[in-house]
């Protein structure tokens, strides 16, 4: 993503570039995060910024530290977003003003994920899982049912990780979920369902 050394003031004009690319484009037609709230988030930083520089208080730096996470996971979760929609070609990314990393050697088919079990977590309403995945997983895409007779699955998440905290659902409520796992070559399967119940 090339914004992991990257300082507050120069973070912004370099999301700010992929949210004009993108958003110009038409390949990019459901972005996840919404075009709207990422350009929040880049404004956001740019207001701490100049927080920062007219005060300069320890209240205006610990924003400006919370603006800079935020956006950065906005950014990661636009990666992986135009990572899926490109399938891997190299014009579609530069489109988004993503970069393109050389990749090691290319890796076959992926297994789909295994082992998806729920995790603790006190949080109201949440559903918290992990999964394993192969080497060479670019993305996971999790998806949620209401029922399992039958499964109605729909895509509810895209992670470059192997957990994910599904939010906002009813407490005490049985869910199911899936996995699959997206690499050079193409998405698998889903995963062997999960059945929770959240918090």
């Amino acid at each position: 993503m090339g914004v992991d050394r990257l300082s507050g003031t120069e973070l912004v004009p370099k999301a700010q570039g992929i949210h004009d690319s993108m958003d110009a484009s038409p390949l990019f037609t459901a972005p996840v995060p919404t075009m709207a709230d990422y350009q929040k988030s880049i404004n956001d930083l740019a207001a701490a910024n100049a927080a920062v520089d007219a005060n300069g208080g320890k209240a205006e730096h610990q924003a400006k530290r919370v603006a800079m996470k935020a956006l950065k996971a906005d950014i990661k979760a636009l990666a992986a977003y135009v990572q899926n929609v490109s399938g891997g070609d190299v014009d579609i990314i530069l489109a988004s003003s993503f970069e393109v990393v050389k990749r090691g050697s290319p890796h076959g088919e992926l297994d789909p994920p295994t082992d998806l079990k729920s995790r603790y977590s006190t949080m109201v309403g949440r559903v918290s899982m992990q999964w394993k995945r192969d080497a060479g997983t670019d993305l996971c895409h999790v998806f949620m049912s209401t029922t399992n007779s039958p499964y109605n699955w729909q895509l509810v998440g895209l992670t470059t990780k192997s957990r994910f905290n599904m939010d906002g659902l009813e407490s005490g409520v049985m869910y199911w979920f899936a996995v699959t796992a997206i690499g050079a070559a193409g998405q698998t399967s889903k995963s062997e369902p999960l059945q929770a119940r959240a918090v």
